[in-house]
């Protein structure tokens, strides 16, 4: 796994708001990262409590939760590292992990933003994207908005078939997107805050991902009800002000508390 950054690809990630690494596993982690995601999906996919998103992509949510070596990948404080350089925060916390599989032939995803869906309000939210197969412009690679995350949009979208929605309600947004093309083991860090879609796949295979979501370890509860990730019964012990530090749901993953 990629032990650290360069200077440039700090500001590069601190400027554009993402960053792509086509070396961030080696072929024996790669390997590892296939077979433990698959089965947790695989698992999770028989139980009746599963989500389940089959029009932009396959979704299979908190994984670590069912699979003790998911866990494992997605606590690595060496991941919580990497992020919290990238972030430039001195602790991290777990948010949500989820497996996402872009099906043969399956549509494209809707530009968004992550921020605006979760629990707590930060500049310093990210989420990482670990390629599990090749990544690419015919089977729906990610795209992302350069310096979008500095727009302080608050849009939440619905991943819904107009994938230009947010740029009509954002004209100021309506940037030439980037690709991101990644090979299998490759991986993005994005900011929370980032403007970022996915195309279409347009072959016959399965576009396979793990992405984990970081939050600085010091965030408060904004008052959002996100219920797929902090549960009903979570949220409704909290006000809106609370520190989110539920070892259980958002685990430290790096530094202290």
């Amino acid at each position: 796994m990629r032990s650290g950054f360069t200077e440039q690809e700090i500001v590069d990630y601190r400027g554009n708001g993402f960053l792509s690494v086509p070396d961030f596993l080696s072929p024996a982690e790669l390997a590892h990262w296939r077979e433990v995601v698959d089965a947790a999906a695989a698992e999770a996919h028989r139980q009746p409590s599963g989500r389940n998103s089959e029009k932009a992509f396959t979704q299979r949510m908190h994984l670590r939760r069912t699979s003790a070596e998911v866990q494992k990948l997605v606590e690595d404080p060496d991941v919580g590292r990497l992020v919290a350089e990238l972030e430039g925060v001195s602790a991290v916390r777990l948010y949500l992990d989820q497996a996402l599989v872009k099906e043969p032939y399956g549509s494209p995803t809707q530009y968004h933003l992550d921020l605006p869906w979760w629990s707590f309000s930060s500049p310093h939210a990210c989420t990482i994207w670990v390629a599990l197969d090749d990544s690419t412009l015919e089977n729906g690679c990610l795209y992302f908005v350069p310096g979008s995350h500095r727009l302080g949009l608050t849009t939440m979208g619905d991943l819904g078939p107009d994938l230009g929605a947010l740029f009509t309600a954002h004209p100021e947004a309506a940037m030439r997107p980037t690709p991101s093309p990644l090979p299998a083991g490759g991986c993005s860090f994005h900011n929370g805050q980032t403007i970022h879609g996915a195309g279409a796949n347009m072959t016959p295979g399965r576009r396979r991902a793990m992405t984990i979501a970081f939050m600085p370890a010091d965030v408060r509860f904004n008052g959002r009800r996100d219920v797929g990730v902090l549960g009903d019964q979570y949220l409704d012990t909290l006000t809106e002000g609370d520190h989110l530090a539920n070892d259980e749901l958002n685990p430290l993953v790096y530094g202290r508390a």
